[in-house]
Order: C-alpha cells, then sequence, then structure tokens
C-alpha cells in the first residue's frame, strides 16, 4: 500500500517530466516531506516558485505610494509660545 505522497508522486510522474512535491504532514506541523523528479530541476522549479509566490503575496500587500502621508502642525502651547 502507497502513501498519498507516493499516489502523488506516480500520478505525476505520468504526466510531468519534473515535478517537485513539498507536503506537511499534518501530525508534524513543524516538518515536510519533499520529492522531486530531477534534482537539478528543482533548483529551477523552486526559484520559479518563489518568485511567482513572491508576486502573489504582493498584491495582497498595500504599496507604499498607494497612500498620502500629510503631515499636521501642532499647535504650540501657551509654554512653548513663551519659550519661543
Amino acid at each position: 500500500m502507497s502513501t498519498p505522497l507516493e499516489q502523488a508522486q506516480a500520478i505525476l510522474g505520468e504526466h510531468y517530466r519534473n515535478y517537485v512535491i513539498i507536503a506537511q504532514p499534518e501530525e508534524y506541523p513543524h516538518t515536510f516531506e519533499f520529492v522531486c523528479s530531477d534534482s537539478f530541476a528543482t533548483t529551477g522549479l523552486l526559484m520559479e516558485s518563489m518568485k511567482y509566490h513572491d508576486a502573489v503575496m504582493n498584491t495582497f500587500q498595500p504599496l507604499e505610494d498607494a497612500f498620502e502621508w500629510i503631515e499636521e502642525e501642532e499647535e504650540a502651547s501657551d509654554e512653548e509660545e513663551d519659550w519661543l
């Protein structure tokens, strides 16, 4: 009997030349399981997927230029006016 990870690997292997699977077991949340078809292709796949992930995540964050910062001057108190 094969594991779900092995099943996914078998299905991807039938349809794709290169693949990377990174899965986090529910019972071990601080670990991950990793399977790849080709170690050299894995580097490129992971680098490109990180670029894609960064681009997607940046769409959820407002750009700094989207805000217009307005500085308001504080009114000087009587003590400050006497000192100035």
